[in-house]
């Protein structure tokens, strides 16, 4: 995967979940579990204001909680992404279980509220004396930008920040042979930075740095579907454009697997982590 994209956006995103999650619960609540009414209301939305249409959709995908995942790397990686399940049920502890490939070794990563897991195939856990898993420690810096990386798969999440950033409507398209509505939102990084909560100055600091590698501005493409489902999002700065984009598509709402934690017996050392992707 590339982490450096991936933690731009999924850092920025952090500050907002808290946030994000409470405004879902409190508009499904203010409906009374009405889903008609929901329903009525999203599809009318998503013919109007695109600031109304991603919020409407965030309820939808949050009443999924859940479902599968493609994460599709930038043109010219040497990294093929990853693929998966994850769980969004609770807006401030994304779980993800997600397979891909780095410089031809199979990475698994699995994030279960804050534990971060870092494993591979049976290849891979020759290094490992047979396991197949590491668990991160706390603060380390690769587990900490995987956590982040696991923000910006929350759609929730991703939708309600946009929703908040001047999104403006592009036009109908074909995602995949399915007509969705195209949606964008563009932030200053030094907005983002600012507006972010709960964060210590080092950390702030850390990610503005992060933001400027890719640019001065990220933005994020939004697609959704006629049942006003999130079907695919993408995010690059202004710095390389496009041709750097990460793009995540979502399927199989609702229907994901449970995501658990390694069992012990199957953990590693975590000073061995090296050898796992050596």
């Amino acid at each position: 995967m590339r982490l450096a994209s991936a933690v731009v956006t999924a850092a920025v995103l952090v500050g907002g979940v808290t946030a994000c999650g409470s405004s879902a619960k409190s508009a499904a609540d203010t409906k009374g579990g009405d889903t008609k009414a929901a329903g009525d209301a999203v599809a009318g939305a998503l013919g109007g204001d695109p600031k109304a249409a991603l919020a409407a959709s965030a309820l939808v995908m949050q009443k999924a909680g859940n479902g599968k995942v493609t994460m599709v790397a930038p043109d010219g990686s040497t990294h093929t992404g990853g693929s998966g399940d994850a769980d969004w049920k609770d807006p401030g502890k994304t779980s993800v279980d997600l397979t891909g490939e780095m410089d031809t070794k199979k990475l698994r990563i699995r994030v279960v509220g804050t534990d971060v897991y870092l494993g591979g195939g049976d290849a891979e856990a020759a290094a490992l004396g047979g396991k197949h898993w590491v668990k991160m420690p706390a603060g380390n810096e690769m587990g900490d930008g995987l956590l982040l990386m696991t923000q910006m798969l929350n759609p929730v999440v991703q939708l309600t920040l946009a929703a908040a950033n001047k999104p403006t409507k592009v036009g109908q398209e074909a995602v995949e042979g399915t007509q969705a509505t195209h949606i964008r939102s563009v932030e200053d990084t030094s907005t983002m930075v600012a507006g972010m909560t709960g964060l210590s100055p080092e950390q702030r600091q850390a990610v503005q740095k992060s933001l400027e590698q890719d640019g001065k501005t990220i933005t994020v493409d939004l697609w959704l579907d006629a049942k006003q489902q999130l079907v695919q999002l993408q995010e690059f700065g202004d710095k390389n454009g496009e041709h750097d984009a990460v793009t995540v598509k979502y399927a199989g709402l609702g229907s994901a697997a449970k995501i658990a934690a390694p069992a012990a017996a199957d953990l590693g050392n975590p000073a061995d982590i090296l050898k796992l992707l050596g």
